[in-house]
């Protein structure tokens, strides 16, 4: 079960399969091997958060699902999976042939042409360059969010980890646009910028992790990460939320400005 671009959701549908599996009470026919371009478990293309490492290396121990980090997939066959493993230095040092009958793969990002040929948009994989007010520095009339934006990676790695574009840092950085296009409609000029913090429930089906960077690139403000059956339930309860707060339209209750900003996680920057 390789995780290439979104690394949380690569976790956690290891973790839901192996839940399901065991209440199925089948789990003892069905190895699970979970491969990864991350230098490390729980690197998450953040360089961790908090102790995500020990957290998540202790999940995948418990549920008896190997993994094999710094890999490369270079093929794969009806049934079959080639993976190369690399060193620091990128150099190869062990190719593995991982026979299966169910996979899961995710790629990486792909450009879209219509927006990667246009000269000075974008950089060389296709994301959208803009600055630190979400707007492109060759055509001020261009704002930019989500998935579709340019972030370097928090650091060099032997395999290419890029950084995710995590729910609530998208949010945050759709608020900074938001108040930028008012500002200039008013004959202003932009001044706003996203925190880009990052909250994560990370479901594994009868548990949880819970991460929250401040902000998503180090170094941060604040760092933590916690595990626990509570994640789970928080998780289902935030669907729940999200989906009646998105049907109303309203993105940002008062009562969910008041909560985070007690917590120190605001959508702008001061």
């Amino acid at each position: 079960m390789p995780g290439a671009s979104c690394f949380g959701p690569a976790y956690e549908y290891a973790m839901i399969l192996d839940t399901n599996l065991r209440k199925r009470k089948i789990r003892d026919r069905v190895p699970m091997t979970f491969v990864t371009s991350e230098p490390y478990i729980g690197h998450l293309g953040l360089g961790g958060v908090g102790d995500s490492k020990g957290l998540l290396e202790s999940e995948l121990r418990q549920r008896h699902i190997k993994w094999i980090t710094n890999a490369k997939t270079t093929r794969v066959e009806d049934g079959k999976m080639f993976v190369e493993e690399v060193d620091d230095q990128g150099n190869v040092v062990k190719a593995h042939e991982l026979e299966f009958k169910f996979n899961m793969m995710l790629p990486a990002f792909k450009r879209v042409d219509a927006v990667a040929n246009v000269e000075g948009l974008c950089n060389p994989r296709g994301f959208v360059i803009v600055d630190e007010h979400q707007r492109s520095p060759k055509y001020p009339n261009i704002y930019s969010a989500g998935v579709c934006i340019a972030i370097p990676p928090v650091e060099p790695t032997p395999v290419p980890t890029g950084a995710p574009k995590t729910g609530y840092m998208i949010e945050s950085i759709v608020t900074a646009i938001a108040h930028n296009i008012r500002d200039e409609l008013a004959g202003k000029e932009p001044t706003h910028k996203g925190t880009w913090a990052a909250i994560c429930l990370a479901d594994m089906g009868d548990t949880g992790a819970a991460f929250v960077a401040i902000p998503q690139i180090p170094p941060r403000n604040v760092t933590w990460a916690k595990e626990g059956k509570w994640v789970h339930l928080a998780k289902i309860a935030f669907e729940k939320y999200f989906i009646r707060k998105m049907k109303k339209g309203t993105s940002e209750p008062l009562y969910e400005k008041v909560v985070l900003k007690a917590l120190g996680i605001e959508r702008l920057k001061d």
